[in-house]
């Protein structure tokens, strides 16, 4: 699944077969009825997915959502959409999925006549297993017993559950039976439960482990020592974690579930450790989260219990916890206790291990790009098939032709600077022009006053010797080494022969200042290269003379704002509280809510800022999920709540 193909250019659609059942735990659940797929979706997620009944593209629904203030979270957003083409709830127009045949179920019953026989068998079972004592099997009889016992329990239990379903109004697929289980038994798919009532689906979900209870029961009652694959089945199936029957019921009558959406992420940007652990918050502020641990917690107590008897240890009764409460009432306390601390203790150091792995390949990357720089680069040899290779991942010297690339990676001279030396030959009115292959120059802007403010940071693919070019009205630029740096150097005239004047002067400016320092800013990280060169291209530098507003409060926001070159100072009633440094942001919030800044934006002296229309900040943001997240983060800190969902407004002139 191309992730970044889907959410910027792919054509999906609305599934036609598709069946929306009611509300469920405040969710609908979608299937695909030929695919036989489902999809739990809270209304305003399937409202997102609506806007796909006639084919569109991501960032349209996005850009739609947006406009109509319906854009849900956008990790959600973009999670959904991901979920939806898994299941064929969306798919791409004109393929579909391979079909699956329903089977002709001729049986059925109403799962409210089977309600409360089920759950008195259930009890009646569970009572009796709890108060004759369990034999463990001595004999090949017993084992073969007990086999057989559990095989009829397991296929009279699916082809009850098949009744249920069928008589709520599901569907069966692939009744069989499964010759290769241990043991024997015959089994249906009834998956398409999830689509029914939440009362059918506890009936339903009721009917194996009343089953298997009532078996348990009654061979330890008639039929002694075959009870033990009877228990550890029921055992099995009414566990509380990793898909137990008695956990999914647990949360069935919960008002409001989790969607589909809102767990088990497959979206990259979801699957981080602050997400999980903001998971496991919003789970632990949930009702049936702590009805589930208390349910954990009897079912650890009955495994002891049984335990107990079949090993044939002191019985579970008022007598064993007054004679033996000091020696083993206890050990059961701390054992459970220490039990449940493992647990949390097994989630911190896994999450942690998550948070640490990632640090550590992001440390390790900074690591091998130094080494390379101080040390690797010394002797490093320039052939001619690697100045074409460093040539190629030069922004500028890319758009050259093969022949010209080859032409000027045989003219190029290799030169080599150490750290933290003046580069005079590339600053003002310069002699030479050179690709960075290997180290760090700082590259600064001589101010009229003669005093120089940093602009950026350039690195290998950069170009050197050209920015009085790319930037004309302040031609004085300042240029030093701040690692070792490899060089291939050219000379002025050359390169303005066979590179400037085949490149416009826009072009210039967008691969010589704008995008160089779009990919070391915070806000341009996670972005694609393609994404950087059309934000450079949508941008425009504006210039601001000390003291004047750049954004003032109470004004109507229509653009979105970089700082490019200086500060800039952020005031409130006539107080500034904070100041804005070069690669920060601001205006988004204004331009998302369509509402008007709540703070005065000053210049102060060599302020520069890329600055971008609301119309073309907001198609941009559509169109890359990683610009639209961050921008998403940012803005819910600066609000100190989500950004999404956006608050009534207009956008009628977007």
């Amino acid at each position: 699944m191309d992730v970044n193909l889907i959410l910027s250019a792919q054509t999906l659609c609305l599934a036609p077969q598709l069946k929306r059942s009611g509300l469920i735990n405040g969710l609908f659940v979608l299937k695909n009825v030929p695919a036989k797929t489902y999809l739990r979706v809270s209304p305003e997620q399937w409202i997102i997915l609506q806007q796909f009944v006639v084919p569109r593209t991501v960032p349209a629904v996005l850009g739609s959502a947006i406009r109509n203030r319906q854009c849900l979270r956008l990790g959600e957003f973009f999670e959904l959409i991901l979920k939806a083409l898994r299941a064929n709830i969306l798919l791409e127009p004109g393929i579909g999925p391979e079909p699956v045949l329903a089977h002709n179920w001729k049986w059925s019953v109403r799962p409210k006549v089977l309600a409360m026989p089920l759950a008195a068998l259930f009890g009646i079972g569970v009572i009796m297993a709890l108060a004759i004592n369990p034999r463990l099997p001595t004999t090949f009889l017993d084992w073969l017993g007990g086999l057989l016992l559990l095989s009829v329990a397991l296929s009279f239990a699916s082809f009850i559950s098949g009744c249920l379903v069928r008589g709520a109004g599901g569907e069966i697929y692939r009744p069989r039976w499964k010759w290769l289980a241990i043991p024997p038994h015959f089994a249906v798919d009834t998956h398409d439960a999830i689509i029914l009532p939440s009362k059918a689906q506890t009936v339903i979900g009721l009917a194996g482990p009343a089953v298997l209870a009532i078996a348990t029961g009654f061979s330890a009652w008639r039929l002694r020592g075959c009870e033990l694959f009877s228990l550890l089945a029921l055992i099995i199936i009414a566990r509380p974690i990793f898909g137990g029957r008695f956990s999914k019921l647990i949360h069935v009558g919960q008002k409001r579930g989790l969607s589909d959406a809102e767990q088990s992420y497959i979206f990259p940007p979801n699957r981080r450790p602050e997400t999980r652990g903001w998971l496991l918050s919003r789970a632990l502020r949930q009702p049936s989260t702590w009805v589930r641990m208390a349910y954990g917690l009897f079912w650890a107590v009955a495994i002891l219990y049984w335990g107990s008897r079949l090993m044939d240890m002191p019985a579970w009764s008022l007598s064993y916890w007054l004679d033996y409460a000091e020696n083993y009432g206890v050990r059961a306390g701390l054992w459970i206790g220490g039990s449940l601390a493992a647990l949390g203790a097994g989630y911190l150091i896994w999450e942690t291990y998550h948070s640490v792995r990632e640090r550590a390949q992001a440390r390790r990357n900074t690591l091998r790009l130094s080494r390379a720089r101080w040390i690797t680069a010394r002797n490093m040899m320039l052939d001619e098939s690697s100045r074409m290779k460093a040539m190629a991942a030069s922004s500028v010297l890319s758009t050259l032709q093969p022949p010209q690339r080859l032409e000027l990676a045989r003219a190029m001279a290799v030169r080599r600077h150490g750290p933290w030396r003046s580069l005079w030959e590339y600053e003002s009115n310069p002699t030479q022009v050179a690709l960075i292959v290997s180290g760090k120059v700082a590259l600064r802007r001589q101010l009229a006053t003669g005093r120089s403010v940093p602009v950026q940071v350039l690195t290998e693919g950069d170009i050197i010797g050209l920015h009085d070019l790319a930037d004309p009205k302040f031609p004085s630029y300042l240029l030093r080494s701040l690692t070792p740096v490899v060089l291939l150097s050219m000379d002025r005239a050359m390169a303005e022969e066979l590179v400037v004047r085949k490149i416009p002067q826009a072009t210039l400016t967008d691969m010589l200042l704008k995008m160089p320092f779009l990919r070391r800013i915070s806000l341009c990280q996670n972005w694609h290269l393609q994404a950087i060169n059309r934000f450079a291209r949508l941008s425009t530098i504006v210039g601001y003379p000390p003291g004047s507003v750049i954004l003032s409060e109470g004004q109507t926001v229509e653009e979105f704002f970089i700082i490019f070159q200086g500060n800039a100072r952020v005031m409130q009633k006539g107080r500034q509280v904070a100041i804005i440094r070069a690669g920060e942001f601001f205006g988004e919030i204004g331009l998302m809510q369509n509402s008007s800044p709540n703070a005065t934006i000053i210049a102060y002296q060599g302020t520069r800022c890329l600055s971008i229309p609301r119309i073309e900040l907001l198609r941009f943001v559509t169109h890359n999920y990683t610009v639209a997240l961050e921008i998403e983060r940012v803005s819910s800190e600066r609000l100190g709540r989500p950004l999404f969902p956006l608050e009534q407004g207009d956008f009628s002139t977007i």
